[in-house]
């Protein structure tokens, strides 16, 4: 019987001590209009947890490069998400205490995805010290430390590596599958870097979202008539979430960009009313970033610093991802050997893993036609 739920193992330095290390910015640093406004109410102890989070999913709807991130901010078209708000007051009472917390509101997300109630799981370390840390080796180390208090599962995890969550949901048939889900960290000094389009206001957060967990839910529902359908619809939102980011600054390009596929020019395009920064011929393969935007707690990106809002969209000197994978987006039902697994097929489980998560990290490598390396551990 596969174990469903895993306690934390403390490490020896508690995540509290780690975020007293972190090398700051000013008060009035300027993160661009959008985070500083918001910032606002989610730093202020006058404010509620429920007005902060409200604060948050306004931005979210607005600002976040990513369109299922703004369309679940809203509740719209069927997608909604949960997140748990972790505080200073929690984070002071101790890992063990901030872990549980997480861990308990983990499990009564899954009781919602399995329904197809919830898309996405965030959350927030809403800690003024986290909002104002610079980018840095003590960031990475919170981000890691951070990543264990979830990922019990995989504790100590590791950095530059993909880990995946597993989303339940009851098919249309009545059976129960897992989703592989994707997990990132945001935090407020991603603005102006090459982690740009990870910005967000209020501290640090994790973000889990599975778009095949959405669309098969969609169906469930009777929200979408057929799979076919379901598929087109998410595969458009995914496709122009790619390319959208930037926002923020008049000076920051997206960090991420399709590639472009020549031999395409001569098929039709499947996206219907292109937004200008799709081409038409863009591949259906891969595409590019800065960073690999699979990877949890990405080295390079979390300690660097340096501004590259001047560089508008020159990033010969900056380690480019070219071999980002898209090829998922389709129909087809790929073998269980094969890095698109669970994508936007489930697989099927007993009800009693509906809380287990099978999926070993797996770390990329940066290569022509490469995309994950050999898997961490089984």
């Amino acid at each position: 019987m596969p174990k469903i739920f895993h306690e934390y193992s403390p490490t020896t330095v508690a995540l509290d001590d780690l975020i007293k290390t972190l090398p700051q910015y000013p008060d009035a640093y300027d993160f661009g209009p959008d985070i500083n406004e918001a910032n606002i109410v989610l730093l202020s102890r006058n404010s509620s947890v429920p007005q902060k989070a409200l604060t948050f999913f306004r931005w979210c709807a607005k600002f976040q490069p990513c369109l299922f991130g703004r369309i679940s901010a809203g509740d719209l078209k069927g997608m909604s998400f949960d997140i748990c708000w972790i505080t200073e007051a929690d984070i002071a009472a101790g890992d063990s205490f901030v872990s549980h917390k997480i861990q308990k509101a983990r499990r009564t997300w899954k009781d919602r995805t399995e329904l197809g109630e919830s898309h996405g799981f965030l959350v927030m370390f809403n800690v003024h010290r986290l909002v104002f840390a610079k980018p840095s080796v003590e960031l990475l180390e919170v981000c890691k430390h951070i990543s264990d208090l979830y990922f019990v599962e995989h504790a100590p995890t590791e950095v530059d590596v993909i880990y995946t969550e597993a989303m339940p949901l009851r098919d249309a048939s009545g059976k129960m599958v897992l989703f592989k889900a994707g997990a990132n960290i945001f935090y407020p000094s991603a603005h102006l870097t090459r982690n740009h389009d990870r910005r967000v206001p209020g501290g640090l957060l994790i973000s889990i979202n599975s778009p095949g967990h959405y669309l098969n839910s969609l169906v469930a529902r009777g929200l979408v008539p057929e799979f076919s359908q379901a598929v087109e619809y998410v595969r458009n939102l995914a496709l122009r979430s790619i390319g959208n980011g930037g926002i923020g600054d008049e000076g920051m390009r997206s960090l991420t960009w399709h590639n472009r596929d020549p031999e395409r020019s001569r098929f039709h395009c499947p996206v219907k009313n292109l937004p200008s920064y799709v081409p038409a011929d863009f591949s259906r393969e891969h595409y590019s970033g800065l960073y690999h935007t699979d990877v949890l707690v990405p080295t390079a990106v979390t300690i660097d610093d340096q501004r590259i809002n001047h560089l508008n969209g020159d990033y010969s000197n900056c380690e480019v991802w070219r071999q980002l994978r898209i090829d998922y987006l389709v129909e087809t039902r790929f073998d269980e050997k094969s890095q698109n697994y669970a994508l936007f097929h489930g697989h099927p489980i007993p009800e009693v893993a509906k809380y287990h998560n099978p999926w070993p990290p797996a770390r990329p490598v940066n290569a022509p036609g490469l995309a994950y390396g050999e898997k961490v551990y089984e």
